[in-house]
């Protein structure tokens, strides 16, 4: 609209009226414009409703030229100029009418959205809150502030009260924390959940508002005997007051919570980068005075605000600060500092410690100093760690310098990558540290630990040979050396679990993977990690995590999730990270999502594909299609077996996938038909309990078994271009990916590199397993597949994008999706010849002219639903007795 104003020239013969209109004129010379500039005004705004915003101009215009100080014409000159995107025009004329005017609710509406569009949050607040006071009724404004400021309505902070007595909410003491209680401090062991909060479709930063959905969260909770909540950042007021709000009612059943202070790596590794530290510090602050009760944070690109008036710091166990550091960072900032330096606290000091350790010191040290100096009050603290840098020295985890030494002297070629073999290069000991007099909260560890990583949790020999009271456990030997090394200080894993998810990114010796677990697996498996850490004698355990985070990322599909901010718009099942939750948010709609097993109508609404006029035995009637944010599913219907088994012994099933480019892919499928059409993915089902999924070999992301000579990887993982070309040798290969990469010990011992076919389809229902991929319902003659999107080099289906690049360039290249065309096969298996088909096949071909392209449509906001997993109940009652 702005453009057709400037090319029709009507903007510049009207520039001289708009100044005219920017000028204030004083109240009474309104009453006194002519009733033809009111009809103008009216005209313009009738106009505006009907969208006809040029012509609702022209007509504003005139009734200024009529009636300069028309408060009404330039309230709908000013919404004209909002709607043409004129953000700066349209501000100043609303300011002109608000001090004109100031009861104007009209022009206080506009300045508010004006601003808004500005992104002057702040300004747009005030606005919005007097245009209120002025029109209570507003709902557009009304809603535009509860989205921007949901406690625009909340009443000023009083004025802080700081105690005269340094209060101790709760401390270390020995190897245990301790809570007081009305008889005096006891022993307190944690059973606690992260709170990872983002929802499917939402960026991690764009937190739930309300506290009702806190509210119901902590209740679920509660109910599951966990006692103790970590939160990596800053949550909205509305968890903090849902927090008060539970433990104010609930006395004998508190959540305790451990508070982080978030941050991300320095620029150059430098920790003592003056403007990142205080970045870091001031969110500390941040962090103090909201627990407390008392701050009020602007809106910031990516954080939490508003007014923080929940009083919690009674029931903070402790902080944990920063994140998990990366080890060529922390041996760089360490290789600047080369000396060790002793470090002098009010609260913590190290006599004598490496450059990270004593900054770490430091940085706690002016956290615990902040509280104690504006409210008075102190807690337990720690930093954030995690395996790669634990204190410990493993023998079957070289350094990059080490692994380049071992492999040149066995003429294996050298990784191009180094950080994959820093795992054990240096460490940072919170041993080191120690609290001083004044502190009497205390100090302990925290770790981040994980059954499946790094590689020394499954290749050091000692962990590898150590069991628990349930048997071997590598977990285990991992975990009683980390409590021998922090001897005297409580010790806690902050992280662990393993995921539900149908991708697995890392195997371990007793099958603890980094996924490839269905959620009753899943239940099974935390559960013993559960028991086997307080066994070991830590002080408490964390789970990861509450929620299934959709925009997660894991390193063995990240590359292959492309647009990497759209992984929040759908649910990658191949992908770890995204299914660590007790909560499962799932796909569709739960009223109409396929089941495998279930309700075969859901199946037969699917999309018809393709049909066949004889359908008796054997022969596949129908072949349909459908999608959600997860799965491609298919559906090839057998009337004539309704009630009877499918005849394995003699026949199986196959499913060809065309999914970009007709053209192009595998034109003749090995003991099936030559087609017209290029398939690039072909499933394959020849037993009740036996299926897999290949790909045409140019069109695999990974190296796959190929890229694996004498169990070495030869630091390859992926391979460049994915692309499809069009071939006609039959040849599918199938999706074996490396997971554990082959690597040398530090005494020169070879680990060989591990993987799995992630093209393997496993048989059943939903119900047996939430990993099953297919199944043959026998009442209702039907075969139900689905395919998750991630597993079909789909990138993103919500934008409908897959891989697909003609050559090696910077960043994998994508094409969006044509849609699929899809054929069924039915072979006979002593002849090897097809017996039935769909489409059906033309003199032993398939015609491309048969095929119907079946697409999809993509989406801005997610369809899902959720459900407690069982690793609710299993954590339940684990908790139970601990």
């Amino acid at each position: 609209m702005r453009g057709k104003l400037t090319r029709s020239g009507r903007w510049r013969r009207l520039a001289p009226l708009l100044l005219l209109a920017l000028l204030p004129a004083p109240l009474a010379a309104q009453s006194g414009c002519p009733r033809a500039a009111g009809s103008d005004a009216e005209a313009g705004w009738k106009l505006y409703r009907q969208d006809s915003v040029a012509a609702a101009a022209v007509r504003f215009q005139t009734a200024l030229s009529r009636c300069p100080a028309s408060q009404d014409a330039r309230n709908g000159l000013g919404y004209v100029l909002l709607r043409q995107n004129r953000l700066e025009a349209a501000e100043s004329l609303f300011r002109v009418v608000v001090y004109t005017d100031s009861a104007d609710a009209d022009g206080w509406s506009g300045l508010a959205l004006a601003s808004l569009r500005r992104n002057d949050q702040k300004a747009a607040v005030a606005a919005g809150r007097r245009a209120i006071r002025l029109d209570p009724k507003n709902g557009e404004i009304r809603s535009m502030l509860d989205r921007v400021s949901p406690d625009w309505q909340r009443p000023p902070l009083g004025p802080k009260v700081r105690p005269a007595k340094l209060r101790v909410d709760a401390r270390t003491r020995g190897e245990s924390f301790e809570i007081p209680t009305a008889t005096g401090w006891k022993p307190f062991y944690i059973h606690g959940v992260n709170m990872g909060v983002a929802m499917p479709g939402k960026y991690p930063s764009e937190f739930p508002p309300d506290s009702q959905t806190y509210a119901g969260w902590l209740d679920t909770l509660a109910r599951m005997n966990a006692n103790t909540l970590r939160v990596y950042t800053v949550l909205p007021p509305s968890f903090y007051r849902a927090l008060r709000g539970w433990n104010v009612t609930h006395p004998d059943q508190l959540f305790w919570l451990i508070s982080g202070v978030w941050t991300e790596l320095p620029p150059e590794d430098d920790f003592d980068n003056a403007q990142w530290k205080e970045q870091f510090r001031a969110e500390m602050r941040r962090v103090v005075n909201l627990l407390h009760g008392h701050t009020e944070l602007p809106p910031r690109p990516g954080h939490a605000s508003g007014t923080y008036d929940a009083d919690v710091s009674r029931w903070v166990l402790g902080y944990i600060l920063g994140r998990e550091w990366e080890p060529f960072a922390v041996k760089a900032f360490d290789a600047v500092h080369q000396r060790h330096r002793p470090f002098k606290g009010r609260f913590l000091t190290a006599a004598s410690a490496p450059a990270m350790e004593a900054w770490m010191a430091e940085q706690c040290d002016y956290m615990l100093a902040y509280e104690v100096d504006s409210w008075n009050a102190i807690k337990p603290i720690a930093y954030t760690n995690w395996p790669t840098l634990d204190p410990l020295t493993h023998q079957s985890e070289a350094t990059s310098d080490q692994e380049a030494a071992w492999r040149a002297k066995a003429g294996r070629s050298i990784p191009r990558s180094s950080h994959e073999y820093e795992n054990d290069a240096i460490g940072i000991d919170a041993m080191l540290i120690k609290p001083t007099t004044a502190n009497p909260a205390g100090w302990f560890a925290s770790f981040h630990a994980y059954p499946y990583y790094p590689d020394f949790m499954i290749n050091e020999l000692t962990y590898d040979t150590a069991t628990s009271s349930e048997g071997r456990s590598n977990y285990m030997g991992y975990l009683r050396e980390l409590k021998r090394h922090h001897a005297g200080i409580p010790l806690i894993i902050a992280e662990y679990g393993v995921p539900s998810s149908r991708g697995d990114a890392h195997l371990q010796p007793q099958g603890w993977d980094h996924g490839g677990h269905d959620e009753i697996a899943q239940a099974a498996i935390n559960a013993r990690l559960t028991r086997e850490i307080r066994e070991a004698g830590l002080a408490g355990a964390i789970i990861f995590a509450w929620l299934d985070e959709w925009f997660k990322k894991n390193w063995i599909v990240i590359d292959y999730e492309i647009p990497l901010e759209n992984t929040r718009q759908w649910h990658n099942m191949m992908d770890a990270e995204q299914n660590y939750g007790i909560l499962g948010l799932y796909a569709g709609d739960e009223a109409t999502t396929p089941s495998l097993g279930g309700d075969p109508a859901r199946w037969r609404a699917l999309d018809e594909l393709s049909s066949a006029g004889d359908a008796a035995g054997a022969r596949p009637g129908k072949l349909r299609v459908g999608s959600d944010e997860s799965y491609l599913y298919l559906a090839l219907e057998f009337p004539g077996l309704a009630g009877r088994d499918f005849p394995w012994d003699s026949l199986s099933i196959r499913l060809a996938l065309d999914t970009y480019r007709a053209e192009l892919g595998q034109h003749r499928l090995q003991g099936g038909p030559a087609s017209e059409i290029g398939f690039e993915f072909l499933a394959e089902f020849t037993s009740a309990g036996d299926g897999s999924l290949r790909i045409t070999p140019d069109y695999n992301p990974y190296v796959g078994r190929t890229g694996v000579v004498d169990g070495d990887d030869y630091g390859r993982f992926a391979r460049r271009p994915i692309t499809i070309t069009s071939r006609d040798d039959g040849k599918f290969d199938s999706l074996f990916v490396i997971t554990n990469r082959a690597r040398f010990g530090r005494d020169g011992r070879f680990f060989p590199s591990k993987g799995y076919d992630r093209g393997r389809l496993k048989a059943g229902t939903d119900a047996a397993s939430t990993l099953s991929d297919w199944y043959y319902d026998r009442a209702a003659g039907l075969m139900e597949v689905r395919l998750p999107w991630g597993l079909i080099n789909v990138s993103d289906p919500s934008t409908r994008t897959l891989l697909y690049e003609d050559s090696v360039k910077d960043g994998i290249g994508t094409a969006r999706s044509d849609g699929f065309r899809i054929g069924a096969v039915i072979l006979g298996k002593d002849s090897g010849h097809p017996v039935a088909a769909l489409p059906a096949l033309v003199d032993g071909r398939w015609r491309a002219g048969d095929f119907k392209t079946w697409t999809w449509q993509g989406w801005e906001t997610p369809k899902w639903h959720q459900r407690l997993k069982p690793l609710y109940d299993s954590l339940k009652a684990v908790w139970a007795t601990q």
